[in-house]
């Protein structure tokens, strides 16, 4: 069972992944076609090829950090956005959190499967089958160690409430007015 956040977070990781590889990834696909290629690494410095073949320099750019601070900061924004709604909501941070992290790992991995559908495309000149398909395990491993290490620090910053802290904040109303009423009696108590 997930929690109630689950289906929340669930569709912001889908978009965040799917603007991300609809605007650097999948523009790498027409990089044969004959029309320029131009896309933004994540610090804004422009990358624009023409007139060229994949193999070399693009795409040695392809595979050299270029889509990981992307990865990167999708992942610390929604671990972030994660813990503070949890929070906010009362829900379990440390389940909702090992959601998260199921949930940016399963897109970290169908990015760079994407990204190797994209580099044996091009490689095969039209005949993808012909080039084996890249191994991204190396990649998929670093991000899975960034993302689990950004999800274990969270963890250690959650702090699960003690009975009668949670006790004291359902209950504020009465302790306050408790809390009156033996100020107002010790005064009474007092003056006779």
């Amino acid at each position: 069972m997930t929690t109630p956040l689950y289906p929340i977070f669930e569709k912001r990781i889908s978009d965040a992944f799917d603007k991300l590889t609809n605007t650097q990834i999948e523009p790498w696909a027409m990089f044969n076609s004959g029309h320029p290629i131009k896309v933004a690494r994540f610090d804004g410095r422009k990358i624009s090829y023409e007139g060229i073949g994949f193999e070399g320099s693009p795409q040695l750019v392809f595979w050299s950090r270029y889509i990981e601070p992307f990865l990167e900061d999708i992942s610390i924004q929604q671990i972030t956005d994660a813990a503070k709604l949890a929070r906010e909501r009362e829900v379990d941070g440390r389940l909702l959190l090992g959601e998260i992290e199921g949930l940016l790992l399963a897109s970290c991995r169908k990015t760079f499967t994407r990204m190797s559908q994209i580099e044996q495309r091009l490689m095969g000149k039209g005949f993808p089958e012909k080039i084996p398909m890249r191994s991204t395990q190396n990649e998929y491993e670093y991000m899975k160690e960034f993302v689990e290490k950004h999800i274990r620090a969270e963890l250690e910053m959650w702090k699960t409430k003690r009975w009668y802290e949670i006790w004291y904040e359902k209950n504020k109303f009465w302790v306050w007015v408790i809390g009156l009423i033996i100020a107002i009696s010790s005064i009474v108590i007092k003056l006779h």
